[in-house]
């Protein structure tokens, strides 16, 4: 992956640390981003984001090298590191750019994507680098990689498929949802407190009921924020992200 002269200067390019085998930190990576996340569904949600631009750009900037700090603390190696990064910011210069906001009018010109990585098809590559990813063996870290474009597919990031009625989004999206769940071993349970006892069991119970209801509490929710509780319903170790946008973005 092509680097700019952003953040990332000091990241090595091989992976460095052993990859987690055990899912002894799942899920880390999608929550070491969550403030990222948070500032996204902020935008998308017209929210105040900054006083201008220039600042902006500067304190996400801070707020990714914090991330990506947190993550690689975490024992992820830097390209995987720097793969979750980069569909991020991918989604993160999509959503500047459709924001409307005024004072975002000249981020075109040098959108975050060139600065750190120093390409202008981010919309393009995202989907090639997922693709790749979806070719990889299964593996814990692979699975947490995936949640992160997952995140951004169910947020709303379209990239080259702007144009499109989301038919392709949508069965992309299921494809990496079934890697995931298939390195998780399936969707956890959320509440094993609230499983009834088998002396209280009448019939067989829909799979498909938790999901609904799960997506039927989120619709309380901005729209924005309901596809982060949707992804933090199929997997777990994403729910302290999807708390803290909720918070966030209120």
């Amino acid at each position: 992956m092509q680097q700019g002269s952003g953040f990332m200067t000091g990241v090595a390019t091989e992976r460095s640390r052993a990859p987690s085998t055990d899912g002894s930190r799942r899920g880390q990576l999608a929550l070491s981003l969550q403030e990222p996340f948070t500032t996204i569904a902020r935008l998308r949600a017209n929210r105040q984001v900054a006083a201008d631009a220039e600042s902006f750009r500067a304190r996400i900037k801070q707020v990714l090298a914090s991330a990506e700090q947190e993550a690689r603390h975490a024992g992820y190696g830097a390209d995987d590191v720097r793969l979750g990064l980069f569909a991020v910011i991918a989604f993160l210069d999509e959503t500047v750019l459709n924001s409307g906001q005024p004072m975002f009018a000249d981020w075109p010109r040098r959108p975050l994507q060139e600065e750190v990585f120093g390409v202008h098809m981010a919309g393009e590559l995202f989907f090639q680098y997922l693709q790749q990813l979806l070719g990889r063996p299964d593996s814990e870290d692979l699975a947490d990689i995936l949640e992160v474009y997952e995140l951004c597919l169910l947020l709303g990031f379209k990239g080259r498929y702007s144009a499109s009625r989301g038919a392709e989004l949508q069965m992309l999206a299921a494809q990496v949802s079934e890697k995931i769940e298939r390195v998780h071993g399936g969707m956890g349970e959320l509440a094993p407190h609230w499983r009834p006892s088998p002396t209280e069991i009448t019939q067989p119970r829909d799979v498909w009921v938790p999901r609904l209801v799960y997506a039927a509490v989120g619709a309380a929710v901005l729209a924005v924020v309901l596809y982060v509780g949707f992804a933090i319903s199929l997997h777990s170790g994403k729910s302290d992200l999807a708390a803290l946008t909720t918070q966030l973005v209120r």
